[in-house]
């Protein structure tokens, strides 16, 4: 729309806020949000800040699962190949965990930091997801460890483990066959009929009773702070910004050339509104005057 503004040369006209067939730049950098903002950051509401400290956890929660599990394919730690033998699905599902919390994460920092509520949408739908694989990472170690971890293992060591695995096995923890070298034993340097070396049962068996346990306690200890941080993006996620919604005048209610041009017509015609007795106008018309006086 128009307003006119007086100076001592006459009226003049400053356009303000109108959009046209050709103007692509002010509605959609407005309806995409206000961008980083970080010049702004005293101006933060308490909402933001919340938000933005929660994603921070979602982010670091998720990147420690990632790193723990990439550390644990590459064998960077003492015994990390017999998780990987034994434990594969587990490890499989930290995988998947770490991944689903880090991308999750970081869709709600973009979110946050350009003001962007349907970025911050996607990213509380997200966290449902990535509460399901901690509780899925969290349920499959309990119940393996809990119930009939030396019955699994025996059956597992006779069904399921490969004789590269069973190798891996043997290898890291200084053992022989399951119960003895010989009961299915995997042949190698170190491991044969008559060595000296006792059988995997209880060196395996203790070491997935610890491993399970500490997988389990600490996903299940980060579950209530997941949770926590599912409440926090619904109820911060709408108040980033202290304006209403998404600031802008809605599409249907905004003036095109057509109207401008028609209010304009009005007031020069006459047919509008009586302004004889704006202030602005009666400045405007005693200018005008005194300058024809003067010249």
């Amino acid at each position: 729309m128009k307003y006119f503004e007086p100076h001592s040369k006459g009226i003049k006209y400053t356009t303000v806020g109108t959009t046209g067939p050709n103007d692509h730049t002010a509605a959609p950098s407005l309806e995409e949000g206000q961008g980083l903002a970080l010049s702004l950051i005293a101006k933060w509401t308490p909402f933001k800040w919340c938000l933005l400290f929660s994603v921070m956890t979602v982010f670091a929660v998720g990147s420690a699962g990632l790193i723990t599990a990439i550390m644990t394919w590459f064998n960077t730690w003492d015994k990390a190949d017999v998780m990987a033998v034994a434990d594969n699905d587990v490890l499989i599902l930290i995988t998947l965990a770490g991944s689903i919390l880090l991308f999750t994460s970081l869709i709600g920092i973009t979110g946050t930091l350009l003001n962007s509520r349907p970025i911050l949408a996607v990213y509380a739908l997200l966290l449902w997801p990535a509460m399901l694989s901690l509780l899925a990472v969290g349920y499959t170690s309990y119940r393996r460890a809990s119930l009939s971890l030396d019955h699994k293992l025996n059956f597992s060591w006779s069904r399921y483990y490969t004789p590269l695995g069973k190798r891996v096995i043997q290898d890291s923890l200084q053992c022989c066959g399951f119960y003895s070298s010989m009961h299915e034993a995997s042949p190698s340097k170190r491991c044969y009929l008559r060595t000296p070396l006792p059988g995997c049962k209880a060196k395996l068996f203790e070491f997935e009773r610890d491993n399970l346990k500490t997988i389990w306690r600490t996903v299940f200890s980060l579950a209530p702070l997941h949770l926590a941080n599912m409440v926090v993006a619904l109820l911060c996620a709408n108040h980033i910004t202290s304006t209403f919604g998404k600031g802008i005048i809605p599409k249907q209610y905004r003036l095109s050339p057509k109207d401008v041009k028609a209010d304009a017509d009005k007031i020069l015609n006459g047919s509008g509104c009586d302004l004889s007795n704006s202030v602005i106008f009666r400045e405007g018309a005693d200018e005008q005057v005194t300058l024809r006086q003067k010249s």
